[in-house]
């Protein structure tokens, strides 16, 4: 007889999805809470992101005229902080990737604001198309970060 339950018990959980975890904890992964871009000219970066690569921006609790943050997922953003001496060279594989819904309504922003932009390889004003059929562009943001921007339809 009870063997009989606790067959039954375990069916119950089976059924209902529940699980039994003996040291009471799940596995958890990391999320992205934010990426700080330390940069020169804070109303430039800020006008960049916000009106060329199209992040909403967010209050920020400092008010202090030094940072700008902008929303760019449920929990993730990003900080734009004033304070660095000057712009910097940065290696392309070093980028931070933004995916836009239509490409080609993305890269017409950035002609009108003759921004310049390449493929992975640098030919300028070239489209790359990955393996998997998701376009991608490369470009500089006014301190030289480099951003991936594509059309990933996660």
């Amino acid at each position: 007889m009870k063997k009989f339950i606790f067959s039954g018990g375990l069916l119950l959980l089976a059924l209902t999805g529940i699980s039994i975890h003996m040291n009471g904890q799940t596995k958890k992964y990391p999320s992205l809470n934010h990426m700080a871009l330390y940069v020169v000219d804070l109303k430039i970066s800020t006008e960049f992101y916000r009106d060329i690569i199209g992040l909403e921006p967010m209050e920020e609790p400092f008010k202090d005229g030094r940072h700008s943050w902008f929303k760019v997922g449920p929990h993730s953003h990003v900080h734009v902080i004033s304070g660095a001496a000057k712009a910097t060279t940065h290696d392309k594989n070093t980028h931070l990737c933004f995916s836009v819904p239509d490409m080609e309504a993305f890269i017409g922003v950035l002609k009108k604001h003759n921004i310049a932009f390449e493929d992975w390889p640098g030919k300028a004003g070239a489209v790359n198309k990955r393996v998997d059929g998701v376009q991608q562009i490369y470009l500089r943001d006014p301190d030289g970060y480099w951003l991936e921007i594509n059309d990933d339809k996660y």
